[in-house]
């Protein structure tokens, strides 16, 4: 228990049976559940097997053993759900990779058992934390991918998105299982998309990045990113629905539209005009109409962006108090 309320932690494992063992050694006396989901790890590895041993040493571990591999958020949706089931108050999510420090732990837990917030999460981006050992492509990607995660949540002020180190109430974690989670490397950003259409309290973390722990990445950025964007695009205007026109009506999603529409229009029309210039003259009225469609837009977007902040502020501001869960 912490601060009476019951801790349990999902540990979504895909062929970790070299680190699984120290991930369990060091959890904290306050967490009443572990909850160990392997996805389907294919022979020969053994991390089932060393979860099944130290089942008998500590009464807290549940070994969740998938028969089809289904992607990390799906391992976390089974994780949840078996919290769920055995009463858990707080759900933490924790890597069984060995990245995930487990004396950050009560700091991500502790906003969310007190109703501070309905899910906190670990940021490893903050002035206090060394950079230097985080690997560069993550270290541009994360960065890259926390602009977009921004702009599709409207959580303006939460960095490193894909940091899936969290902790979430009992009742946020039943809308997401109700929504279901993305199965694979996208779930931080998913259960960010969830928040905001929910109108959920999210709260940053600082924490020291954890690298060169013996670890082994399954992350292949090529393909991940494709995928990312698009749920990001579609998390994006889902928000715009639910958020800025079905519960409360904004000029936000109206803004966004003409803006973009403008934008991209202009400059449409004016790499047509570019290329014509080549082989013949374009008349100067044109010019004009494609200038002003493609600055319009992209002024009226900016203007999208800023209103976006203030009513997403204004939201956040609401919401501490209460939550709308």
């Amino acid at each position: 228990m912490y601060l009476n309320q019951k801790i349990a932690v999902a540990i979504p494992s895909y062929k970790e049976e070299k680190q699984i063992r120290r991930v369990l050694e060091t959890m904290p006396d306050y967490v009443d559940l572990i909850i160990v989901v392997d996805d389907a790890s294919p022979e020969p590895d053994r991390t089932c097997e060393i979860v099944k041993e130290m089942m008998k040493e500590d009464s807290r571990i549940l070994l969740v053993a998938r028969e089809e591999n289904g992607g990390v958020g799906a391992a976390i949706e089974d994780g949840y759900r078996e919290s769920l089931e055995h009463g858990a108050d707080v759900v933490a999510v924790m890597a069984g990779d060995g990245q995930m420090d487990p004396d950050e732990l009560h700091r991500i837990v502790e906003p969310v058992a007190r109703g501070k917030t309905d899910l906190a999460k670990g940021n490893r981006y903050n002035l206090q934390s060394d950079w230097s050992v985080i690997p560069r492509v993550r270290l541009i990607g994360s960065i890259i991918l926390s602009f977009m995660t921004r702009l599709a949540t409207g959580y303006w002020t939460i960095g490193d998105p894909q940091n899936g180190y969290n902790a979430a109430s009992s009742k946020l974690v039943e809308q997401f299982v109700r929504n279901g989670l993305y199965p694979r490397y996208g779930v931080p950003n998913d259960l960010l998309i969830t928040c905001a259409v929910y109108g959920a309290r999210v709260q940053d973390v600082s924490m020291e990045p954890v690298y060169d722990v013996g670890e082994q990445s399954k992350l292949r950025p090529s393909r991940v990113a494709f995928p990312i964007f698009l749920l990001l695009l579609r998390g994006f205007w889902k928000r715009m629905y639910y958020r800025h026109f079905l519960i409360e009506t904004t000029p936000v999603p109206l803004a966004y539209l003409t803006g973009l529409l403008s934008f991209l229009s202009g400059l449409g029309w004016s790499l047509v005009l570019l290329t014509r210039s080549i082989q013949v003259a374009v008349t100067t009225p044109e010019v004009v109409a494609a200038t002003l469609l493609f600055m319009g837009g992209a002024i009226v977007t900016l203007l999208a962006v800023v209103l976006d902040v203030l009513f997403s502020s204004r939201m956040i501001v609401t919401n501490e108090g209460e939550s709308s869960l």
